[in-house]
C-alpha cells in the first residue's frame, strides 16, 4: 500500500489545456488545504531547462491564487512520470488534451493512460472549464461493484467539502441487455429494480450519515451519452474505470474514456489500482480530510 501525502499533481506540458487543468486544481487544493505540485517531464537531459520554463510560465497564471506551489521537472516518459507521482499524491490532474492532440473530440495520451493505471483518482479538465467553482453538484456512476462504491464514497466527500449534493447514476440500454425489444412497461420495471438496487448501494456506503444529499437515477440509454449530457448541468463528474458488467454494467474503460472525451466538465476517475490502494470503507483517506481543526 502506498502512503498518499495530501498533495494535488498536476501535469503541465506547456499547453493551454495544462494552465486550466493547473487553476481548476488550485481551487481544489485550497478547498481541501492541500498543496500543489506542478510537474513537467522531460525526454533529455538538454530539455531539462525548457520543462522547467514551461512550469514557470504556468505557475505565473495563477499567482493571484492563495495556494502552495511547488514544481518539479522528471526525466522520462510523461505517462510513466505521473504514474509514480500517483503512488505518492492524493489526485493526479491534467488537461484533456496536450500538446499531442490538436485535433477536438479526442482525448490526450497522457489523459488516456494515467486514467486507467494511476494508484490514486485521477482528474480530467475540459478547456473551458478553468474557473466554474465552487463545486456544488456532482454526478457519479454507480453500478453496485466495489470501483463504483469507491466512486461514490468520494463523491460524498468531495460534496460534503464543498457543501454540495451528490446525483448516483445507473445508466442501461435495456433492450440490447434483454436482447429483445421491451415494451413501456418491462422498460419501467426493469428501471425500477436497478432504481431499488442504487438507493441499497447508496445506503450501504452513507452507512446511515446523512450530511450529503443523494439522488438516485436509474436511466436508460448509453452510459457515456448520459453522463456527457448531465456535464452540461454539473460541476463534477465521478466514474469508475470497470464494474460488474452483464444488465447493469456501467463503468467499463471504453465508457469511461468515452466521456472524458465528450465531457464539459472535469471528471474524476478512478483507476483499478486506486481502489487497491485504500479500501471503500476507510473513512480517513489522506486526500479527503474533514472539516475539523485539528485537520488544518
Amino acid at each position: 500500500m502506498y502512503q498518499h501525502e495530501n498533495i494535488v499533481i498536476v501535469g503541465i506540458d506547456g499547453s493551454p489545456e495544462s494552465h486550466v487543468a493547473l487553476r481548476w486544481a488550485c481551487h481544489v487544493a485550497i478547498n481541501r488545504r492541500a498543496s500543489i505540485r506542478a510537474v513537467a517531464a522531460y525526454s533529455d537531459e538538454t530539455l531539462r531547462e525548457d520543462a522547467q520554463t514551461l512550469l514557470d510560465e504556468a505557475i505565473e497564471t495563477v499567482r493571484d491564487l492563495d495556494v502552495k506551489l511547488s514544481t518539479q521537472t522528471v526525466q522520462g516518459d510523461a505517462v510513466q512520470v505521473l504514474l509514480e507521482q500517483s503512488k505518492v499524491g492524493a489526485r493526479i490532474i491534467v488537461g484533456q488534451k496536450g500538446v499531442d492532440t490538436p485535433k477536438a473530440g479526442q482525448l490526450g495520451p497522457v489523459a488516456h493512460a494515467v486514467t486507467s493505471k494511476a494508484f490514486c483518482p485521477v482528474a480530467v479538465v475540459p478547456m473551458d472549464y478553468s474557473n466554474k467553482i465552487p463545486i456544488k453538484h456532482i454526478v457519479v456512476g454507480v453500478d453496485g461493484s466495489d470501483e463504483s462504491k469507491y466512486a461514490l464514497n468520494l463523491a460524498v466527500r468531495i460534496a460534503g467539502r464543498w457543501g454540495g449534493k451528490v446525483s448516483a447514476i445507473n445508466a442501461v440500454n435495456v433492450g440490447m441487455s434483454a436482447g429483445l425489444l421491451p415494451s413501456a412497461q418491462m422498460t419501467q420495471e426493469i428501471l425500477e429494480d436497478i432504481r431499488i438496487g442504487l438507493e441499497d448501494t447508496v445506503k450501504e456506503v452513507l452507512r446511515g450519515d446523512e450530511t450529503v444529499s443523494v439522488s438516485c437515477y436509474a436511466v436508460e440509454g448509453s452510459a457515456s451519452d448520459i453522463m456527457a449530457d448531465f456535464s452540461t448541468t454539473v460541476d463534477l463528474v465521478i466514474v469508475g474505470t470497470r464494474g460488474r458488467g452483464g444488465l447493469t454494467g456501467f463503468l467499463f474503460g471504453s465508457t469511461s474514456q468515452q466521456i472524458l472525451k465528450e465531457t464539459h466538465a472535469p471528471v474524476i476517475v478512478v483507476p483499478p489500482r486506486a481502489t487497491t490502494t485504500l479500501h471503500v470503507k476507510d473513512s480517513n483517506v489522506p486526500w479527503d480530510i474533514k472539516d475539523d481543526p485539528s485537520a488544518r
